[in-house]
């Protein structure tokens, strides 16, 4: 029996591999609101990613942008917790999760490019997430 987690973001589903972050960042395609730009490609990550998993996702926020180790966390657990929810999106058109399908698993990078000197608010993150995964999976 398989339990589906459809609004978590298991261990599993983030990204660690130095090979595969570098292929990604090699052969990237990339997206950008406001705050957050996604850097995405269809890799051979060497992960097996259950039925249930959209995508392999890594979460920076760099330095220059955000001195603050602490502020640097809080950022990273925002874009974590909006990325959980708003995930789902991926999973709905047929053309990713076929990518998928072929022993190729769809890679993002979601970066804090830091648009204005303030934090933004959470509903602003989610809202940003949103948009762009509907716009990743082309609707």
């Amino acid at each position: 029996m398989t339990i589906v987690y459809l609004n978590s973001l298991r261990k599993h589903e983030i990204l660690r591999r130095k090979q595969v972050i570098s292929e990604l960042f090699r052969c990237r395609k990339s997206l950008k609101s406001d705050n957050i730009k996604i850097v995405y490609s269809f890799l051979d990550s060497g992960v097996k990613l259950p039925d249930s998993s959209a995508a392999a996702v890594l979460f920076a926020v760099s330095k220059r942008t955000v001195p603050k180790a602490v502020m640097r966390n809080r950022v990273k657990r925002l874009m974590k917790e909006a990325y959980r929810l708003e995930k789902s999106i991926l999973l709905q058109k047929k053309e990713i999760v076929g990518g998928m399908r072929e022993n190729r698993t769809l890679c993002l990078a979601i970066i804090y490019i830091g648009g204005n000197r303030t934090l933004p608010e959470f509903a602003s993150f989610r809202k940003e997430m949103n948009r762009l995964l509907r716009t990743l999976n082309g609707g």
